[in-house]
């Protein structure tokens, strides 16, 4: 099972409704917690006739960002802690129960042992581990979503704003996106928030009541992270004003979020049951956060003479995808897996 070493023949820890009902749990308390304090909500104002404060404050990004990373832990803690109580790690001392809880949660940990040479207490050692598995968990989903943006990657090199390109700046183009706190929003606090209640925990919380079922556990678990993003209709009707056309727009645009993020969700499970690691679906969550959505017609558009090669590459990004997709993610690569075998 290369780095996992549990219990054999393994016991779900839980039933399928207590999983069902923490995972409800997780998912309103990392909602709920952007709405708990008057720092982190939208459509208040500071000043009387002053606008309306949006999700895009400044302000507002730090209180959230602050509280999604305690939620964060908070629900590591009690996922490992319901674990736990379930008996998944019976007779282990302590501190290895800890490691083999968070290990069980996708944390990117070696296992701790004192039957070695290495510096630091752990098998394999640091350096090993992190080259065998922490580094494909990288390079691998890195590949492989890459892959399915072909077309916009075509699109931004026909843009000539590709790293070597004429059109590419590294200030405009990477530094003004990430020396901020909304790239911290977007690009780090964000996904890593999110990867750590819907897939370490909840997806884990799954696993663990006895649902092994790959199908059932890659696109049911993902309903959770879709719901999470429906707050954004309010908040676009809040933002608006309160006002009808605000109502549709957010309306339609929780709609969107639902679908978009149900389709990356079932991407991203595959990735954290092939894997056995967290790294692999924030690595993926990332990239699709700075790549965004396709746009192949408004690019046709744009480059109307290469409009059958910008709709082919999509195509083939899609289908070059779906053929690498386990070829590229087999969990050997990884060290193993403990929900894949």
């Amino acid at each position: 099972m290369g780095i996992f070493h549990l219990p054999d023949p393994f016991t779900a820890a839980l039933s399928p409704v207590t999983a069902a009902a923490a995972s409800s749990v997780l998912t309103l308390s990392y909602v709920g917690g952007l709405y708990v304090s008057t720092r982190t909500r939208v459509g208040r104002s500071q000043k009387e006739g002053a606008a309306l404060i949006s999700r895009d404050d400044a302000a507002v990004v730090k209180a959230r960002m602050k509280t999604a990373s305690v939620v964060s832990l908070a629900s590591l803690a009690a996922a490992g802690a319901i674990l736990n109580n379930g008996g998944a790690f019976n007779g282990q001392h302590p501190l290895i129960a800890t490691f083999s809880t968070l290990r069980a949660l996708g944390m990117p940990l070696p296992a701790p042992s004192i039957l070695h040479s290495n510096t630091l207490p752990f098998t394999p050692s640091v350096t090993l581990f992190s080259l065998h598995h922490v580094l494909p968990a990288v390079l691998s989903p890195l590949l492989l979503t890459s892959t399915l943006f072909l077309g916009p990657l075509y699109v931004c090199f026909l843009d000539r704003e590709l790293p070597g390109q004429r059109m590419f700046n590294y200030s405009t183009m990477v530094r003004a996106r990430w020396d901020n706190v909304w790239g911290l929003r977007n690009y780090v606090v964000g996904p890593l928030t999110e990867e750590v209640v819907f897939r370490a925990c909840i997806l884990s919380l799954h696993y663990f009541a006895g649902i092994k079922n790959k199908a059932l556990l890659v696109f049911a678990t993902p309903i959770y992270f879709g719901v999470a993003h429906l707050h954004h209709a309010y908040e676009a009707y809040v933002e608006s004003g309160r006002t009808k056309e605000g109502l549709k727009r957010g309306l339609l645009r929780a709609a969107v979020q639902f679908a978009y993020t149900s389709v990356f969700g079932w991407y991203a499970n595959f990735l954290f049951l092939r894997s056995g690691t967290i790294v692999a679906p924030l690595v993926a969550h990332i990239f699709c956060n700075i790549a965004g959505l396709p746009a192949p017609a408004q690019a046709a558009e744009r480059f109307e003479r290469r409009k059958w090669a910008i709709y082919a590459t999509h195509a083939l990004g899609i289908v070059a995808f779906g053929y690498n997709l386990f070829k590229w993610t087999v969990p050997g690569l990884y060290g193993g897996s403990l929900f894949w075998s």
